[in-house]
């Protein structure tokens, strides 16, 4: 098991042209140094590894940034992108590894048009150019409904990411019912005014030796249930004595057991040390409830807390593609009860807008009626086609092959992405 973040939460007053951000963050990240220093240094005492130190801030917009025409649109845009190059500037200086913000939480906001420009271009330009940089962009919740709109622009962000370098689209993801302060990246955002952390575990390890021990479900669920509830006590109680050190808030650990692609650290080894086939085959699905029900449920559990299965960043769920034992689908039904949706899944370079609202419209239906947070990180890759070779210079992902999908072809007069509908919500 590995700490795959610690993600700091910090209001930063964007569009200030006083200097705030810079008077802010030039007192705040180096005592934030010092906290992760100390915090990396006890979970080393009990062997455990913290990959990196993130830090994620409130949503760029809201109802309060809605301005009245483009000229002063791009004003505000000029003082945004001084503000992301000084917070990059500050991390790299601070031992900060990356930085998140949310573009918006528009299942808040019905009419995100006058921002058209600033989501889909200004934004996505952004992230190209930053290193450090990840953002998402909200569309849905139980409680507040669908942006449909919001949506339509996601898959234009999308398709924007993906041309030249479709590597890009790692740090942009659609959410879903996302609460803040949950680490992982790029859905991680802020909401209080005070600072707060909390932590991404990456422990798909731990399902793999209990599951590779197991001789029967009754055992596996029983003994994953024990060493779930050891690591929990263990990060807790680690996490609450620095933070209280430092005076600063420990908000908890998103128990998602991520993976790292090798085929002992993979949550589709898991499943299939378990007893299944493969990943993807028939009656698995009961493999992703059991590493959910072993989940404590406790305070501190926050975030997706469920079976993550991002394609490209598991050994064996991306050898499984290669193979086509699984597809779109299989992924749409595990998401049903695991806690990602769609993670970095490799489609081809020539799927459509239209094609890429469809999916993130699924993925968006099943977070709002089973009221679960859910991201969907699409990865549309130029000149590629179903079955062509995928393989990115990244320690986290393994080689792979583009996803097959059902693709659309006659637009009806009905066809809902083509309409002017800006919000809906199941009554």
């Amino acid at each position: 098991m590995k700490i795959r973040a610690i993600t700091i939460g910090q209001n930063i007053p964007f569009f200030n042209r006083k200097n705030e951000v810079a008077t802010i963050l030039e007192k705040k990240f180096p005592l934030y140094t010092e906290f992760n220093n100390e915090l990396i240094e006890e979970f080393q005492k009990h062997e455990i590894i913290v990959e990196t130190k993130r830090i994620c801030s409130q949503p760029i917009f809201s109802d309060e940034f809605q301005w009245k025409n483009e000229s002063e649109l791009n004003a505000n845009i000029d003082v945004l992108k001084d503000q992301i190059d000084l917070i990059e500037k500050l991390c790299k200086t601070n031992g900060l590894d990356y930085f998140a913000c949310c573009e918006a939480l528009a299942d808040k906001i019905k009419d995100i048009g006058n921002l058209e420009k600033a989501l889909t271009s200004d934004i996505p330009d952004l992230l190209k150019e930053k290193d450090l940089f990840f953002s998402s962009l909200q569309v849905a919740s139980t409680n507040n409904g669908i942006n449909l709109q919001a949506l339509k622009y996601c898959a234009k962000i999308i398709k924007r990411l993906a041309e030249p370098d479709p590597f890009q689209n790692l740090k942009f993801c659609v959410s879903f019912n996302v609460e803040p302060d949950t680490p992982f990246f790029p859905s991680a955002y802020h909401a209080s005014n005070k600072p707060l952390f909390s932590i991404a575990l990456e422990m798909a390890d731990e399902v793999f030796d209990v599951f590779k021990k197991s001789t029967t479900l009754v055992e596996a669920n029983k003994s994953l249930k024990k060493r779930f509830r050891e690591i929990y006590d263990l990060m807790t109680n680690v996490s609450e004595r620095v933070a209280k050190h430092h005076d600063i808030d420990f908000k908890g650990m998103d128990f998602s057991p991520a993976p790292y692609p090798t085929y002992e650290q993979s949550i589709g080894s898991s499943l299939e040390e378990l007893g299944f086939e493969y990943f993807g085959a028939y009656g698995s699905l009961i493999a992703v409830a059991i590493i959910k029900n072993c989940i404590p449920k406790e305070d501190k559990v926050i975030g997706f807390s469920g079976f993550m299965q991002p394609v490209l960043e598991d050994y064996t769920i991306a050898k499984r593609l290669t193979e086509k034992k699984f597809d779109l689908h299989s992924l749409l039904l595990y998401s049903t009860i695991c806690g990602t949706g769609l993670d970095c899944v490799p489609l081809p370079g020539d799927i459509t807008e239209r094609e890429l609202f469809y999916i993130l419209l699924d993925v968006c239906t099943i977070s709002i009626t089973h009221d679960k947070p859910l991201t969907a990180r699409l990865m549309p890759i130029p000149g590629k086609i179903p079955g062509d070779d995928v393989e990115f210079d990244f320690e986290y992902f393994a080689s792979s092959k583009v996803m097959d999908v059902r693709r659309l072809e006659n637009k009806k007069k009905k066809d809902l992405f083509n309409r002017n509908e800006h919000f809906f919500t199941f009554l």
